[in-house]
């Protein structure tokens, strides 16, 4: 019997230690990194060896619920580490019974199952222990109001260590290679949204202190606009991480280039000085709230500030191509952007070398991405008219301080 016993506890010694490395070994997950990537599976971690007889009905039933969370968070919920987890797949242990009745021989099994799960729970764990409240923002116009709501949200979100939560698979998240991190989640729709507090900024172009003045109890909607960098200053770096282009996007920028510095017979990108100008007009021109767009006088002094740049060529992106090619300063290099989607023209603005705004977040969000020098017109409203007054009084609160007016 002794005999038998000391070979039981060898095996299952053995068994211990094949675990564990098996799990560290399908994924490992270091200390300084406690985020999720948003690909990951749980099923990697399946242990397809025999060691599987020694995890019992009781291990298999406590794993797939802590793995498996509802579907959704009723109104008031917060965000727990089963939540965060719903999108993925739980293990799938087959229950498979001891087979001995010796005492000893189960404590040892339910010690090995306990160290097994615990291990399992801390390569597992996206939040930090104590759950948070999720941020909703407001959904409204395209690609560059959109930015706007996503990065204040995320920057507010931050502050307040909330999570925010936008939708997979819509808009940005189409566009942008957005990845879960401590405080971005993205979940199959956004219906809860419309259950929770709701709180409004009271000008769309400029920081509304009182907007982030709150106390965290619940889950929040906050909006609309949200369009100040005021909001996500303080989340630069991780936004930047973020907002990086999908490969085929970035690609298609490449070939773009490529096929345009070899039209002026340069060999290499590195050899020329893009310069990314972005052209709003259309509805701007008849829009009641007061847009005042830019002018040729503008694209002159715009153009005029890279004179001695080397090898430059303007690259346009425009919703008026008639009026840009008639009004853009001659004797300089100039590509017009034909045919491409909003996501690639601003993907090729935000991947020239520099940028040249008018008005629009569209300009905005190309010139925040881009990596050099932004020139921007400095009266994007019309004095008197309603679109002014939401801006604050030198536009400061919406430009970058270190971009140029013009």
């Amino acid at each position: 019997m002794y005999r038998k016993y000391r070979c039981i506890k060898g095996v299952l010694f053995v068994g211990y230690i094949i675990v564990i490395c098996g799990l560290f070994q399908h994924y490992s997950v270091t200390t300084k990194n406690t985020s999720f990537p948003r690909s990951f599976n749980l099923s990697a971690l399946r242990l397809n060896i025999p060691i599987r007889k020694f995890f019992t009905k009781t291990s298999a039933s406590w794993i797939s619920k802590s793995t498996h969370p509802p579907d959704s968070v009723n109104e008031g919920e917060i965000l727990s580490q089963d939540f965060m987890m719903a999108n993925f797949t739980p293990i799938e242990l087959p229950p498979v019974a001891h087979e001995s009745n010796n005492p000893i021989s189960k404590s040892l099994a339910s010690r090995l199952e306990s160290t097994v799960v615990e291990s399992f729970q801390s390569l597992t764990s996206p939040l930090p222990a104590k759950s948070r409240h999720f941020l909703c923002t407001g959904r409204m116009g395209r690609l560059g109001n959109h930015l706007f709501e996503f990065a204040s949200g995320y920057g507010i979100a931050a502050k307040k260590n909330m999570v925010s939560i936008i939708q997979q698979r819509k808009s940005i998240d189409l566009i942008f290679e957005l990845k879960n991190d401590s405080h971005l989640l993205l979940l199959p729709d956004l219906n809860k949204c419309n259950k929770v507090p709701k709180r409004y900024e009271r000008w769309c172009s400029r920081h509304d202190p009182r907007l982030e003045n709150f106390t965290v109890t619940s889950n929040l909607w906050i909006g609309w606009g949200l369009q100040s960098w005021k909001y996500f200053n303080g989340s630069y770096e991780n936004l930047r991480k973020q907002l990086t282009f999908q490969k085929p996007i970035r690609d298609k920028v490449i070939t773009i280039q490529e096929g345009i510095f070899r039209k002026y017979n340069f060999s290499s990108r590195h050899k020329v000085t893009f310069i990314g100008v972005h052209i709003r007009r259309g509805d701007m021109l008849t829009d009641p709230l007061g847009y005042d767009v830019a002018t040729p006088e503008y694209l002159s002094r715009a153009v005029a500030f890279f004179k001695n740049y080397t090898n430059t060529i303007f690259i346009i992106c425009s919703t008026d191509l008639k009026w840009s090619k008639e009004n853009m300063p001659k004797n300089i290099r100039v590509e017009y952007s034909v045919g491409n989607s909003a996501e690639v023209d601003m993907a090729l603005l935000a991947y020239s070398d520099h940028v040249i705004q008018t008005v629009g977040t569209f300009g905005w969000w190309s010139g925040w991405l881009n990596n050099g020098t932004v020139i921007y017109y400095k009266w994007p409203a019309k004095e008197g008219k309603r679109l002014r007054s939401t801006f604050s009084k030198d536009y400061s609160d919406f430009f970058m301080p270190h971009w140029i007016g013009m």
